[in-house]
């Protein structure tokens, strides 16, 4: 089964099931606050409590209260503007490509300094995305209104803490930004930040393979990577049978085939594959940007595997012959199986 979105106009509405579907940048279901707009990509029903995957657009504005989660582990990937994070009394501002990771239990925190500011990322356990729904006001347009209305819902963020296992810290400081090296994954489960082209990188397929978490940083939950690539590469058809891929079109057009049908994603796009569904990808640009989530841990460390170490930072001119043996033992070790 696949479930198809046209969508001429923001699309709220999620299928409620594990099936492939694509959403066109904007859409997702959306509501409205404290002058941000927090559109949920997929969720529970759709990945099978895999993760979330959600997106935060607004203006520049005064930081959200720090607080901490219980359960989630939660991730921003900045997609446009400026923003800032804060984590276990850290922080760091981050322009497009740059990452912060906060595993469940620090004190966290974010504010967007930038005109039209956004970050995307995955959230696991799913869950976290219904927050928007409590407490803020379904939000019908594009981007983010020039004025909210509503006044902040104090009494929903008081309820939101025992409903979500989340807790407010309104007497921590935020702290000074500050820079570091921010070049390299922890391999444990701890706060990190990570600049744009840093952090492991490996070649497969002519293209190249940014690691931006593994299971080692998430509890084994999340996988991440972005991928780089020039007009004409592809991967093999393949499934995971226990792993659900999320897929986010940065730059140029990725065509995505899942369970037999082409979508063409665009800056913005999304894809949503679950555990099961036959699927593969190519690229239809001179360059084309894409981040895949992965849930839980697993298949980010397929080019690791199976391919080389980039010694460059951009994908190579001519794509090197695969090494099929070690394709096949990294597809064996990350819930990976080759179609044909």
């Amino acid at each position: 089964m696949s479930y198809q979105v046209d969508s001429p106009s923001p699309v709220r509405e999620l299928p409620g099931e594990a099936v492939p579907y694509y959403l066109a940048d904007g859409d997702g279901r959306a509501h409205l606050l404290l002058g941000q707009v927090g559109r949920a990509l997929a969720g529970t029903e759709e990945t099978g409590g895999a993760m979330s995957v959600m997106t935060a657009v607004g203006p520049a504005g005064g930081p959200i209260p720090i607080h901490r989660h219980e359960k989630e582990h939660d991730y921003f990937f900045c997609v446009r503007g400026v923003v800032q994070v804060w984590a276990d009394g850290e922080s760091r501002i981050l322009y497009p490509g740059d990452v912060a990771s906060v595993p469940a239990g620090v004190l966290h925190a974010y504010q967007f300094h930038g005109h039209y500011s956004q970050f995307m990322g995955p959230i696991a356990p799913a869950g976290w995305d219904r927050f928007f729904d409590f407490t803020g006001t379904p939000y019908a347009g594009a981007a983010y209104p020039q004025v909210d209305p509503s006044p902040p819902p104090f009494e929903k963020f008081g309820a939101a803490e025992a409903k979500f296992a989340m807790k407010y810290f309104p007497e921590e400081a935020y702290t000074e930004a500050t820079t570091g090296p921010d070049d390299r994954l922890p391999g444990a489960t701890k706060p990190y930040f990570l600049r744009a082209g840093e952090g492991p990188r490996h070649v497969l397929f002519g293209q190249v393979a940014f690691q931006l978490m593994t299971g080692a940083e998430s509890d084994g939950r999340l996988g991440m990577t972005v991928t780089e690539g020039a007009k004409g590469p592809a991967a093999p058809a393949h499934v995971h049978a226990r792993t659900h891929e999320a897929v986010y079109c940065l730059d140029g057009r990725l065509r995505v085939s899942a369970d037999g049908e082409d979508h063409l994603l665009t800056g913005g796009d999304f894809m949503s594959i679950p555990a099961g569904v036959e699927h593969t990808y190519a690229m239809e640009a001179h360059l084309t940007r894409f981040a895949s989530m992965f849930g839980p841990a697993g298949p980010e460390r397929l080019h690791e595997i199976a391919g080389q170490v980039a010694e460059q930072r951009v994908f190579p001119e001519q794509a090197e012959p695969v090494d099929r043996d070690r394709l096949a033992a990294a597809a064996a070790e990350l819930d990976i199986t080759f179609v044909g």
